[in-house]
């Protein structure tokens, strides 16, 4: 049967398979090399019939050719302009970093004497000067230091001389070296009873706290809800733990670490946790 074939159909079928070779088992060239116009190398047999088939000629040009992207339509240009331009905001330029961190300064103070002129200044009359100027400078430090991450976070490009989770760490050991060393180690015998309402109302100052900071922070552009959340979290924590360090007449060492800076680990914690969820939330119902 293949005897009184004619020979062009078995040139073409020859065609057909030094083709199909060139495309491989995954049935087409790469898109890179079918882009570029890439000239399949065939057989000197296969060469000479392209030059007396018109077919196969034909088929091979259109194969090695080069394949051009089609220019889109201005109606399309005009639809994604108008896409654009409804999606677009007006939006209020920031003050600078330093400008921000005065103002998480400011409305960390405007919150925290009122609270502490309620609760009154029992602590501030048990510690000694010492004690005082020693947990005064750890608690500004933090103040100061995360109201910093909080700000160069709403600016986006600013450069981060730390980390917030550097900011916290070092929080917490200055907090927990200072009381450590300055504070006596006495255990009071209602050890439980007199410290968790410390603990509660620690919370219940951060949580207001944490509000008041978020209308701060959420004219800026967030990045990161994670690392915003956890920073809140602390400098609203930080804000409760100040107010009953100096408004708490129980200085002992064992019930400022566990009663007052355990405000500080749980309303973090909560921020970031906080943020998390709300992260999930939002890319499940996109």
């Amino acid at each position: 049967m293949r005897k009184n074939m004619p020979p062009e159909i078995d040139c073409c079928k020859l065609i057909d398979a030094e083709l199909d070779r060139h495309f491989g088992a995954s049935g087409g060239l790469s898109t890179e090399a079918y882009g570029k116009g890439l000239r399949l190398e065939l057989s000197r047999q296969a060469r000479q019939h392209l030059e007396e088939c018109e077919r196969c000629r034909g088929l091979y040009e259109w194969i090695s050719g080069e394949v051009k992207a089609g220019e889109p339509s201005p109606a399309l240009y005009r639809k994604i302009q108008r896409t654009l331009q409804a999606s677009l905001e007006p939006v209020s330029t920031l003050p600078s970093a330093q400008t921000l961190v005065i103002q998480f300064l400011v409305a960390f103070g405007l919150f925290a004497l009122p609270i502490g002129g309620i609760l009154g200044f029992a602590g501030f009359h048990r510690m000694s000067l010492v004690q005082l100027i020693g947990i005064a400078a750890i608690l500004a430090m933090g103040a100061a230091a995360l109201s910093f991450s909080l700000a160069w976070q709403m600016i986006p490009g600013s450069v981060q001389r730390f980390s917030t989770g550097v900011a916290i760490a070092v929080l917490a050991a200055g907090f927990l070296g200072c009381v450590g060393i300055l504070f006596p180690w006495r255990t009071p015998e209602a050890f439980v009873a007199q410290g968790w309402p410390c603990s509660a109302m620690g919370v219940s100052i951060a949580v207001p706290a944490a509000g008041l900071f978020w209308l701060l922070v959420r004219r800026g552009a967030r990045l990161s809800r994670e690392t915003v959340g956890g920073a809140l979290g602390a400098i609203a924590g930080l804000l409760g733990v100040t107010v009953m360090q100096f408004s708490c007449s129980r200085q002992e060492a064992s019930h400022l670490l566990v009663w007052h800076g355990g405000v500080l680990v749980v309303t973090t914690l909560t921020g970031i946790l906080i943020a998390h969820a709300f992260t999930h939330f939002t890319r499940r119902s996109a």
